[in-house]
């Protein structure tokens, strides 16, 4: 079989009538399957729905808590390791002296 290509163009070119009947009853069959509406709905025909407020604020706060805790959490540890370390070590935090004084 050629290549097809600018020289050997294709001038047989599939139609039904030269598809495999095998392949022409899959899609026969897949076509029995498939639904008859669109699978999009027009939204201009369906009216927005009220927001339950109330029902995500209720989950944010209960959220908020443990998300908030992850975070220091998260960020915190290294400063309270510093602390722990040098307290350990004897090394105590010494207020630096003030311009002023």
């Amino acid at each position: 079989m050629s290549a097809i290509n600018a020289f050997n163009p294709a001038v047989h070119v599939a139609s039904a009538d030269t598809t495999p009947a095998i392949i022409q009853a899959a899609r026969k069959l897949r076509n029995m399957f498939k639904e008859a509406h669109p699978f999009a709905r027009d939204t201009a025909y369906l009216r927005p729905h009220p927001v339950a407020w109330e029902f995500y604020t209720s989950k944010l706060g209960r959220a908020a808590k443990f998300y908030s805790l992850g975070v220091v959490l998260f960020f915190g540890w290294p400063f309270a390791m510093k602390y722990a370390v040098n307290y350990r070590n004897g090394l105590y935090d010494v207020p630096k002296k003030s311009r002023r004084g």
